[in-house]
């Protein structure tokens, strides 16, 4: 009796089941791969690597000469001889060499992903030190291909990048120029 009670009881029950799997599309990491995303809003380190130099040099050199001579005899049959000579040298040599190096690490955020699967990374650190901030500023394109297993990519292997270094402060005031430094250079002095 017990159980056609139980049984009218469950059959009073409304049951529903629901369908659903266990997969999602979104959110889904194989076992056996690296624990790297390449979504909107994930971070990717980059190292930063950069030294660049440059050396520009220029000699020029320009020489102009006129002779002018003429003859004159006078009536004791005596020849005087006038002369002009005209003589210019100009000259000229110039010399620039230019050297920076860079070496920083600093995490990015993935801002869009391209439809060619390439990611637009950008990101900035702002570093304080006895009241002097210095800033990094990056941003460029990725291919995931240049990530590494650690999710680290070089700044050599950024496209369209644009690294900015700056500083606030102390050191960076003492290195400007004084306006009366200023006026005297456009001065000419």
């Amino acid at each position: 009796m017990k159980r056609i009670y139980l049984a009218l009881l469950l059959g009073l029950i409304p049951l529903t089941a629901a369908a659903g799997g266990l997969y999602n599309a979104d959110t889904f990491t194989p076992l056996a791969s690296d624990i790297r995303s390449f979504r909107v809003g994930d971070a990717i380190t980059i190292m930063i690597v950069e030294a660049s130099s440059a050396q520009s040099q220029a000699d020029t050199s320009a020489d102009r000469e006129t002779n002018v001579t003429a003859g004159v005899t006078t009536v004791h049959m005596k020849q005087t001889n006038l002369g002009l000579d005209l003589k210019r040298h100009n000259g000229g040599q110039a010399a620039t060499t230019r050297a920076g190096q860079l070496q920083a690490e600093i995490s990015v955020r993935i801002q869009q992903v391209a439809a060619n699967g390439d990611l637009i990374v950008r990101g900035s650190q702002k570093i304080l030190i006895n009241g002097e901030e210095q800033r990094i500023s990056l941003a460029g394109i990725v291919r995931p291909i240049d990530v590494s297993a650690d999710n680290v990519v070089l700044s050599t292997r950024l496209t369209d990048s644009e690294i900015e270094y700056s500083g606030k402060g102390f050191v960076s005031r003492n290195q400007e120029e004084s306006w009366i430094s200023r006026l005297f250079g456009f001065l000419g002095f």
